[in-house]
């Protein structure tokens, strides 16, 4: 009975106070929501990945080399990475609502600033993929938040989703406090082609929520070169490596 006072009461609420007109940080009422989804001083405040940026996985570097020390020390099976936000405050928790709390309203927005870091990059793809769950975490979380995005992002760019020939067939520990190499070893193997005429000689955009050390990107990447031209990264956001 609680849960369905609790659905009616959300749907009331949604039609009062839509949540596609709000700030997807901080909830303000913002004007074009579907062309900036954020409000101007969450535009300011929040941490968009700029700057100076390593051309490989896109995390924030300092000094004068184009390469992170992280990327100059693992080869990466994916051509290229990019993230709109760094992974950090009211961004970590758009990330964590998304993934955890069913906030599915915050897709399209998420996928509107990652098509902007796409634009900006002017890279050519063909399929938009979503980095796979396992049917157990699958079931355990009743959707693929990073399937939410690819779905958007694909309207966006006017491109052909793919979410079936692209499976983690695996089940793997958590990666969390795994390092970069445990995490490469954790994922060996968890990741297969199923339909391979589908990917064969295509320029693929792989779509994830978070990129940490990239380990999973790198997998899947790894995986579906053995077909495609061409892996392209996407994340809403990046967290810094740690050392």
């Amino acid at each position: 009975m609680k849960k369905i006072l609790k659905s009616v009461c959300n749907f009331v609420a949604s039609l009062f106070f839509p949540n596609d007109l709000k700030c997807m940080f901080c909830s303000r009422d913002v004007p074009n929501a579907e062309i900036k989804p954020y409000c101007d001083d969450c535009e300011i405040e929040q941490p968009f990945n700029r700057g100076k940026r390593c051309k490989i996985c896109d995390v924030q570097v300092e000094g004068e080399g184009e390469v992170c020390e992280f990327c100059s020390k693992f080869h990466k099976h994916f051509d290229k990475s990019v993230s709109a936000m760094r992974y950090e405050g009211e961004v970590r928790k758009v990330v964590l609502k998304l993934k955890n709390n069913n906030a599915k309203y915050l897709a399209p927005k998420m996928a509107k600033l990652m098509c902007d870091r796409l634009c900006e990059e002017r890279l050519d793809v063909d399929v938009v993929i979503p980095v796979p769950l396992s049917k157990k975490s699958l079931k355990k979380r009743k959707y693929n938040q990073s399937e939410l995005l690819a779905k958007e992002i694909s309207l966006l760019i006017n491109k052909t989703l793919d979410n079936t020939s692209f499976a983690k067939t695996l089940e793997t520990k958590h990666q969390k406090e795994l390092t970069y190499m445990d995490r490469q070893k954790n994922l060996h193997s968890a990741f297969k082609v199923l339909d391979k005429k589908n990917v064969f000689g295509k320029n693929i955009l792989l779509v994830d929520d978070v990129v940490t050390t990239g380990a999973t990107a790198n997998e899947c990447a790894k995986t579906l070169k053995k077909y495609c031209e061409k892996v392209y990264v996407v994340s809403f956001a990046r967290s810094p490596y740690k050392k």
